[in-house]
Parts: C-alpha cells; sequence; structure tokens
C-alpha cells in the first residue's frame, strides 16, 4: 500500500532462531550443571585457586583474607566463590542477552549491579557494626538469590511478556 506508515514486520531467519534455541538450552544445561554439581565445582575452582596464588606466593595474603571473612559469609574459599559467582552471572547474562531483545540489557546490568552493590554495601555493614549476623545473613541470601536461575526466569517473564513490546 501506498502511503501506508507500518513498517514491514521483520521475522527472524530460521536459521538464526535454530542456532539461538540451541545456544539457550546449552546455557540452560550449564547453569543447571553448575547448579547440581556445585560442590565439585568449587571443589575444582579452589584447588585451581590454591595452584595459582601458590605459583605467585600469595598464599599467606589469601589464608588472612580467609581470616578476616566471616563464616556467615562462606566458609569456601573466597577465589573460588568470586569466580563460579562472576561465571555463573556472566551465564546467566548470556542466557537474557538470547532470551530478551537488547534495548533491555541495559536496564539487566543496572539491575544486577544494583543487587550486587547491596551486597557489597550489608557484608561491608556487617564487618563495620562488628560482625553482627543478621546483617552478613541478609547479603548471604541476596548473594544466593543473583547467583541463581531466581533472577534469569523473572526478568525474561517481566521483560518479554509484561512490558510493552513497544520499540523503546
Amino acid at each position: 500500500m501506498l502511503g501506508s506508515s507500518t513498517p514491514p514486520v521483520r521475522t527472524m531467519p530460521r536459521r538464526t532462531y535454530a542456532s539461538r534455541a540451541i545456544a539457550v538450552l546449552v546455557l540452560v544445561a550449564v547453569l543447571f550443571w553448575a547448579g547440581v554439581y556445585d560442590e565439585a565445582v568449587f571443589a575444582e575452582l579452589t584447588e585451581a585457586w590454591q595452584k595459582v596464588l601458590t605459583m605467585l606466593g600469595f598464599t599467606d595474603q589469601l589464608a588472612a583474607v580467609q581470616q578476616s571473612v566471616s563464616g556467615e559469609v562462606t566458609k569456601r574459599s573466597l577465589p573460588a566463590v568470586l569466580t563460579y559467582a562472576l561465571l555463573y552471572t556472566g551465564v546467566c547474562l548470556l542466557l537474557l542477552r538470547l532470551l530478551l531483545p537488547a534495548r533491555h540489557m541495559r536496564l539487566i546490568l543496572l539491575l544486577y549491579g544494583a543487587v550486587f552493590g547491596c551486597c557489597a554495601v550489608l557484608l561491608v555493614v556487617g564487618r563495620l557494626a562488628g560482625d553482627v549476623p543478621w546483617i552478613y545473613q541478609l547479603g548471604r541470601r541476596l548473594i544466593d538469590f543473583i547467583v541463581s536461575p531466581l533472577p534469569v526466569i523473572g526478568l525474561v517473564v517481566l521483560l518479554r511478556w509484561y512490558a510493552p513490546a513497544t520499540g523503546r
């Protein structure tokens, strides 16, 4: 039609859709595997970090830092926990990028950053307040939430099906 203001509908090519679906399934499987075998993953990460830090001569510094971390926060190796959290979160963000339009990524990154910021604030406040257990526990629960599939599920539902499908 001449003079029509409706832009043509662009569909994703079948090959792109199939490869995206396969990538989503692989990432979901990785998250599922990491959740089921987290003890084994932490053991491997702890061993790897121990070797690296020993090779670099930082074992004493790691031991000092590890002793200053409350058992309410973690009883595992701090580098292993941070590595696991960053890798798991990275897979979640990649999964969100595949499932949602690119326009939502800025909001998603802000939300993840805000939650990690809240975790850091709670842990620092807990430390400065004299190792207050309930503050550490709250921070730990927030960490457990953000390093889980729950934010992915919630954001996909909210941003894909609830948010208006505008070009903004």
